[in-house]
């Protein structure tokens, strides 16, 4: 079983403090220095185990897979590509769509002025 980073660092900070919590109760009888001394505990357990994890991943995890930047370029080139071209046709249906429209407009403009004026009237409803 693998220990992942963010385990580590979450067993550290739970045992700083237990362990801060129980140094406090044997060192301290007011109520403000045990919480106190039982935070500075948990937050020194925390920084040696962010420091320790990020040494250890910077020393001993050299992982082939991370340093594999000119494959991971070339992917997102191919994405980026992808996505141009999907743009393109994404504007060219809104071009189409705009005129479309703008034909409808003039179709509905000349039905309108083709009819007579007395049925106009009738069909428009007045705004309040």
């Amino acid at each position: 079983m693998i220990l992942r980073m963010d385990n580590f660092l979450s067993f550290a900070i739970v045992s700083g403090f237990f362990i801060g919590l129980l140094l406090s109760f044997l060192k301290f009888d007011e109520p403000e220095m045990i919480v106190a001394g039982t935070l500075i505990s948990t937050i020194g357990f925390y920084l040696i185990a962010l420091l320790s994890a990020s040494l250890c991943v910077q020393f001993f995890n050299q992982d082939p897979k991370i340093a594999q930047r000119p494959s991971y370029n070339r992917i997102l080139e191919e994405y980026i590509e992808e996505f141009d071209k999907r743009e393109k046709t994404t504007n060219r249906i809104r071009g189409f769509l705009r005129t479309m429209e703008k034909t409808l407009k003039e179709e509905e403009e000349e039905n309108l002025d083709n009819t007579p004026k007395s049925k106009q009237k009738n069909t428009h409803v007045e705004d309040f």
